[in-house]
C-alpha cells in the first residue's frame, strides 16, 4: 500500500467514485439478525432455527464480515441502515401516558 492511499475503505470507495454493492445475506443470516433484533441469544436462535449454537455464531461471523463491523450490535445497526431490518416506531401511548 502506498503512502498516498487512505486507510479507510469507505473513503477509498467514495474517492474512486465507485459504489460498493450492498451486502448479500443468506436467508438464515437475515433470520438470525431479525431474531437478534428481538433480543434473542444465540442459544435461543439455534432452537428457533433448529440448528446448533455454533451455526448461529457462524452466521453472525459471516454477517460481521459482510458488513465490515466488529460486533453484533454494529451489525444490527448496519442492517437497519441498509434496510435488512425495518424498525417501526410504535405510537401507542403505553403506561407513561398521563391524562
Amino acid at each position: 500500500m502506498s503512502a498516498n492511499q487512505p486507510l479507510d475503505p469507505f473513503l477509498c470507495a467514495s474517492l474512486s467514485g465507485e459504489e460498493r454493492p450492498p451486502a448479500q445475506l443468506t436467508a438464515k443470516e437475515t433470520e438470525a439478525l431479525l431474531w437478534c433484533f428481538q433480543g434473542k441469544t444465540s442459544w435461543e436462535i439455534a432452537r428457533i432455527q433448529n440448528c446448533s449454537e455454533s451455526t448461529v455464531n457462524f452466521h453472525f461471523t459471516n454477517i460481521r464480515r459482510k458488513f465490515a463491523v466488529n460486533s453484533r450490535s454494529a451489525a444490527l445497526l448496519k442492517a437497519i441502515e441498509l434496510g435488512f431490518i425495518n424498525v417501526e416506531k410504535s405510537e401507542s401511548g403505553g403506561s407513561d401516558e398521563r391524562h
